[in-house]
């Protein structure tokens, strides 16, 4: 085990900054989780709708206690249909009409991650290979594979066929857990020894 990275609640300071500047008009000072995903938080926690605050939901969101808070953007985030965490990833391009299904795959890997016993940390590889054994097509209706124009962003490249499983949906499950969940408080986060990569993870109460 190398450093840990416990979860914290930071993502309330950047929302917080993030709902500031829609409502000044200005442009948005740069923040420590992406804009990209705090944006589509606040509008599945009712905060913002399009770019614009909304007064007396913001006002009850600023006034409650911070882990009621980290609760209420958790709590949007399960149900939203909008928080599509596939097109959210840096690493990758989503191309053409086709729909994925945000919630389902999300209660998928929640149910699979709640079977985990609670404070114990797990390898991020091991999870990964165990899901691509036993549950490959978690995110894909019928095991479609070649209908899902996504590219790398690095290259340009498309991953088509379950050859690039690894490049798409088991990057997926790394986002997810190394990146939601921690920016949600859900997840500790550690890295490899003397690495800065990350290697392991916890689940937190």
């Amino acid at each position: 085990r190398g450093r840990e990275i416990p979860a914290d609640d930071r993502l309330l300071d950047d929302a917080t900054t993030l709902l500031a500047a829609f409502r000044l008009g200005i442009t948005p000072p740069d923040t420590h989780i992406p804009q990209s995903v705090i944006e589509p938080l606040l509008r599945a926690a009712g905060l913002l709708k399009g770019s614009a605050p909304q007064p007396e939901p913001v006002k009850k969101f600023l006034e409650t206690p911070r882990h009621e808070a980290m609760r209420l953007l958790a709590e949007g985030w399960l149900e939203s249909e909008d928080f599509n965490e596939l097109r959210l990833m840096p690493s990758l391009v989503c191309e053409g009409e086709w729909t994925n299904q945000p919630v389902v795959t999300r209660e998928f890997l929640l149910h699979l991650l709640e079977g985990l016993p609670e404070g114990q940390w797990w390898s991020l590889t091991a999870f990964i290979r165990a899901v691509k054994e036993s549950y490959p097509d978690f995110q894909r209706p019928a095991g479609d594979y070649d209908s899902w124009f996504i590219k790398r962003r690095s290259d340009g490249a498309y991953l088509r066929g379950f050859a690039h499983w690894d490049q798409v949906d088991g990057a997926l499950i790394h986002f997810f857990i190394t990146n939601i969940l921690h920016w949600l408080g859900l997840a500790d986060l550690s890295t490899a020894r003397e690495s800065e990569s990350l290697a392991a993870f916890r689940m937190t109460s």
